[in-house]
């Protein structure tokens, strides 16, 4: 983690001493006074629902060796000698982003950039543990991908941090102009563009343009990692004057697929072609989309000179996301949490996945809303229900009012049951009378309709 004096901070942020000596030391930095460990910084964030500078005294009282706020009314005027050094900065924020930038620059170090509408997590995931097989790595922990917690996960850089695997996420246009400024990556990933975030960017366009800032920033000996089969990723990278490495299924590729064997519940075996060299892959994760994930990893790994058998060694140790593709056996029924995120595309994946799945008894598609897609709200439902309607999924469960719109469609264009709900806890009631031994249930939706309750309402019933 970052290490330095008052001096260092003042030159990163361009602030101004209130207290204390340039010479004053800190190590590591924290903006939550309830986890702050003494000897840090802490940075006075204000968020939405708390301001940082409310907290000053608790963090001077835990032992903060410096303060890093905007607004002085919330400093005590009893500080004296023993207290730890103040810096004042017209934004905290700022502030935050700038010292992480100053970290990026202290060692040698690369960094691999992820973006994407769907995978963004586990192409990240997979990376680092590719990259682990060769590299000391740092990478982005849980969904700390924003313009807090990529900073945050810079500064918790140890000096023997070779690559660090950065998750970038977006719900506007130049949020990844500025985390790109930021963590200035050496390699950047673009998994796939499709539909979400519509409420700022109103057209999928834009949302190809707010991805595609991370390809942008990508200068001199930089990486693009292409995925060949997503159109609009590829259009990003058709102007770029870095090097590519482009991977896929369908199109030909310097990193690609062949061979590829369903093994049910058990995930997938294919054939990778990684430039020169046939790497046979075993994928311990459903879902037709992780074989993507992979290869953009293996592509990844091939820019930073990891051998085949450490690839392929890194993609077996991967462990699986929590709420993505996540199976859980219960009373001889298999349920498919998927619950952490929705938007058309991964609902179409999630409906794939739920299609080929081996099972015995039937499948139950249960669905909230797909949140945050503007004026496509509605129509993106009813091409759900649609799809739904030409699947082999036997019942389709919905909560909430955008999600019924899809069961209404799917109904009136084919014969599965459906059931309509208002709540979790109606879904679970429902569920616990249809479900038997031996179907499959797969779980999605948006975050903010919180379906992995439904999953824990059920397991607990």
């Amino acid at each position: 983690m970052i290490t330095g004096k008052a001096k260092d901070c003042l030159d990163a942020v361009n602030g101004k001493l209130l207290h204390g000596s340039e010479t004053a030391v800190f190590r590591g930095v924290s903006i939550n006074s309830r986890t702050i460990k003494q000897g840090e910084l802490f940075v006075c964030i204000k968020g939405e629902n708390f301001d940082g500078h409310d907290f000053i005294e608790d963090a001077i009282s835990k032992g903060a060796a410096g303060i890093i706020l905007s607004d002085t009314k919330s400093l005590s005027a009893n500080m004296n000698e023993d207290s730890p050094f103040v810096i004042q900065s017209s934004s905290t924020l700022k502030a935050l982003q700038d010292l992480a930038s100053y970290q990026r620059s202290l060692f040698p170090f690369r960094v691999v950039a992820v973006t994407g509408t769907n995978g963004k997590s586990t192409t990240k995931e997979m990376i680092a543990s590719i990259i682990e097989a060769k590299y000391k790595t740092l990478k982005t922990q849980g969904n700390l991908n924003n313009h807090i917690g990529l900073p945050l996960t810079l500064l918790a850089r140890e000096p023997e941090h070779e690559v660090g695997v950065l998750e970038m996420g977006m719900s506007a246009a130049g949020e990844i102009k500025r985390l790109a400024e930021i963590a200035k990556p050496d390699i950047g990933v673009i998994t796939n563009i499709s539909a979400g975030h519509l409420d700022q960017l109103k057209t999928v366009k834009e949302v190809q343009a707010a991805k595609g800032e991370l390809f942008d920033s990508l200068q001199g000996d930089a990486t693009a990692i292409v995925n060949a089969d997503d159109p609009l990723v590829l259009e990003l990278s058709k102007s770029l004057r870095v090097k590519k490495i482009t991977y896929g299924i369908e199109q030909p590729a310097d990193v690609r697929a062949s061979d590829i064997q369903n093994q049910g519940s058990k995930g997938f075996t294919f054939t990778a072609k990684v430039f020169n060299q046939t790497l046979p892959v075993k994928l311990s994760q459903i879902g037709y989309c992780n074989i993507y994930n992979a290869l953009a990893a293996l592509a990844t790994g091939h820019s930073l000179g990891i051998s085949g058998k450490d690839m392929n060694r890194g993609l077996e140790n991967y462990h699986q996301i929590p709420q993505r593709n996540e199976q859980i056996h219960f009373q001889g029924i298999t349920l498919i949490n998927d619950a952490y995120n929705a938007n058309p595309q991964s609902m179409k994946e999630a409906l794939k996945t739920l299609s080929e799945f081996n099972t015995p008894g039937k499948r139950f598609f249960i669905i909230g809303d797909m949140l945050e897609l503007g004026p496509l709200s509605e129509s993106a439902h009813h091409e759900l229900g649609q799809a739904i309607a030409r699947s082999n999924v036997d019942h389709l469960v919905t909560v909430g009012p955008l999600a019924s719109l899809a069961a209404k469609t799917a109904k009136e264009a084919g014969q599965l049951q459906t059931g309509k709900f208002n709540t979790h806890s109606e879904a679970v009631k429902y569920l616990l009378r249809k479900a038997k031994k031996g179907d499959c249930l797969l779980i999605k939706g948006s975050r903010g309709a919180k379906m992995e309750n439904v999953i824990q309402e059920f397991l607990k019933t």
